[in-house]
Formats: C-alpha cells, sequence, structure tokens
C-alpha cells in the first residue's frame, strides 16, 4: 500500500496511489506499507531510487542500514510497534531524504505512526516540508518509547511491592483487630500469616515471568532507541546542511532526549536484574526454610529412634524386657526425648 502526503495549504492531504500511478504535485512525503515486489520497483522507477527490500532492511551492519547514494539519503532503524499478536516488538522503518520527497517504508503498523499522519493532516503546521515531516516522525518514535518505558518503570514498581511485601503489616492489622474485637486471637493470626505466605509462594512464579516480559520489553525499547541514536548523528551530518536553524535545534533536542532515554532504559534493565535476583533470593529463603523444618524434625526423632534400637536388640540379659511396664516405658521415653528436642527448638525461635 502506497499513500502520497500532499501539502495542502499550511496541512497534509493524504492520498492512496495505485499500483503506477504517478505522484501527485505537491507531494512532500511517500509512504510504503508492506510493499510487494511489483509496487517496490515502481516507485523505484518513479522515484528514481533503488527502494531497499525487506531483507536489506534487516541487514545487521550499520553500513548497510546507513548510508548514502547521490542525493538520497537512507536510514533504518528498529522502532516500537504492536505484532500482529498484540505484543510490542520490534519493526524496521526506512527513512529516505532526497531534496523533495521523504520516503518511508514500513512493514509494520505503529499506532504512533498513524497518529502523526491524522496529526498532520488535521493541524496546520506540524509538517510542511518533507524534512517536518521526518524530524516529526523521529519525535512521534521517541514519545512512543518513552511511554513504554514509564509504562514498564510502573510494572517494576508494583512487582517490587509485591516482592518486598512485609509480612507485618499484616500481623499488626490483625493484631489491632483482635484489641478492637476481643475475638481474634494470635492463633488465627498465625493461620492467616501461613495462608499468605503460601499465597506468596505460589505467586513468585508469576512474578519471575513479569519480570523477564519487563526485562524483554526494556531491552527491545534500548535496541531501538541505540538505532535512533546512530541514525540522529548520522542524519545530522548528511541532513544538516539542508535543514534551517529550526530544525537543526529540533533534531539537536532529539538527539538529547534520545541519548537521556537509552540512560533511563539501562538504568531499569539494572533494576530488572536487582528485582529478578531479590525474587529468586525470595524463593531460596522460602525453599530453606522448608529444609529447616525437615532437618529440624530429623533432628527430633533422633533420640526416639536410639531408644527404640537399643531396646530392638536381642540381647539374652536385658531386664527391661522382662519388666511389666517395660513397653509402656520405651514408649515414654521415645515421647520426651522427641518433644524435648521439639521445646527446645521452639523456644530458640528455630520453628
Amino acid at each position: 500500500m502506497i499513500t502520497a502526503y500532499i501539502r495542502d495549504g499550511d496541512r497534509l492531504r493524504g492520498q492512496a496511489l495505485a499500483p503506477g500511478e504517478a505522484l501527485p504535485a505537491g507531494t512532500i512525503w511517500v509512504d510504503m506499507l508492506r510493499p510487494e515486489e511489483a509496487e517496490r520497483e515502481l516507485a523505484s522507477a518513479h522515484l528514481g531510487l533503488d527502494l531497499p527490500t525487506k531483507e536489506d532492511m534487516s541487514e545487521i551492519e550499520i553500513s548497510s542500514r546507513l548510508y548514502v547514494e547521490g542525493e538520497a539519503s537512507f536510514l533504518t532503524t528498529p522502532v516500537i510497534a504492536r505484532s500482529e499478536t498484540g505484543r510490542l516488538d520490534l519493526g524496521l522503518l526506512t527513512f529516505i531524504l532526497t531534496p523533495s520527497i521523504l520516503v518511508t517504508i514500513r512493514h509494520t503498523e505503529p499506532l504512533w505512526f498513524a497518529i502523526f499522519a491524522a496529526r498532520a493532516m488535521r493541524h496546520a503546521g506540524v509538517a510542511t516540508t518533507m524534512m517536518d515531516a521526518f524530524l516529526g516522525l523521529l519525535e512521534a518514535v521517541v514519545d512512543r518509547a518513552a511511554d513504554v518505558l514509564e509504562r514498564v518503570a510502573g510494572e517494576l514498581d508494583q512487582l517490587s511491592h509485591r516482592i518486598f511485601a512485609d509480612s507485618n503489616d499484616l500481623e499488626t492489622g490483625l493484631l489491632d483487630g483482635a484489641s478492637k474485637s476481643g475475638a481474634l486471637r494470635r492463633r488465627t493470626v498465625r493461620k492467616e500469616q501461613r495462608r499468605r505466605r503460601a499465597a506468596k509462594a505460589n505467586a513468585m512464579t508469576e512474578v519471575i515471568t513479569a519480570i523477564g516480559r519487563a526485562g524483554d520489553l526494556t531491552q527491545k525499547v534500548r535496541d531501538s532507541l541505540a538505532g535512533l541514536e546512530r541514525l540522529c548523528a548520522f542524519a545530522s551530518t548528511v541532513a544538516g546542511p539542508h535543514m534551517n536553524k529550526e530544525q537543526k535545534v529540533r533534531l539537536k533536542t532529539i538527539s538529547r532526549d534520545v541519548h537521556s532515554l537509552v540512560e533511563h532504559a539501562g538504568f531499569q534493565t539494572m533494576q530488572t536484574t536487582f528485582l529478578l535476583d531479590a525474587t529468586l533470593g525470595v524463593i531460596n529463603i522460602q525453599q530453606t526454610n522448608i529444609i529447616k523444618i525437615f532437618s529440624v524434625a530429623s533432628v527430633a526423632f533422633l533420640p526416639p529412634t536410639l531408644v527404640a534400637s537399643i531396646y530392638g536388640m536381642n540381647f539374652n540379659i536385658m531386664p527391661e524386657l522382662n519388666w511389666d511396664y517395660g513397653y509402656p516405658l520405651a514408649l515414654l521415653l521415645m515421647v520426651l526425648s522427641a518433644v524435648g528436642p521439639l521445646w527446645y527448638f521452639r523456644r530458640r525461635g528455630w520453628l
């Protein structure tokens, strides 16, 4: 699909082009969405340019994404866009700067792109030249990246509260309720605390998944911003002589915004790593507590096992075997030898 944006006074007017149709007079921006090979070849013939294919846009080398051919500058960068599955992903966007026309080639439909095009057609002075359209699109990309980082920051803050939620808050609230009503006892408090700890243990898997999604999205935004940072530096070199003073200031402001967002994305990446480590630490502590219970239980049952082992020996001379109360005494010794260590562990706070 090819759309030509024509200058109509202080606004733009969009017009869909049929295959082979010539560009209308006054066109300053041509947008190509998922162009087929025939459409790409026809557009190349009309514009006098060798338009890149999707495979050309996917090249990893910077020299293959940012280059100059004749009077045209080709700038390709990854941008945040919603995929067909509804998830935010990276899509490639190519800007082609010619002396009079801006050409954009894309294979995704980011919402910010449509919003900018609609704003340029509704409001006066948004994009009256091809350079204004180029800078406006860059600003829209940066704004979208900032919005995504802000959303991820909010999600990380919520995850932090879930990870470091203090169980003492629950205990304080329950005890306050007990003091007011007189019906709630400490046993109920402990029961509710155990229920909450169990629920928190089950939620750790969800937290790890959410942290992974936040980290993945932050990394995609960083990749997009890194591409924009290189694009802005390249554009200031190749397109700087064709910009007026106001446009140069706008491009410089965009470069500064991108740089600050790159640093912010790096901070969020470190925060994501910290939260992941903290979550794994909480899980490790929970597992340690479970192992501690088994360890204490095994130690507590060692003395009863010793008593049972002694009276399970088959020696001929064992006076207790002939006592009338030998069996109850052995049972009593085993119970006392088990209760004693448990009472001691409980008093020391190990249980």
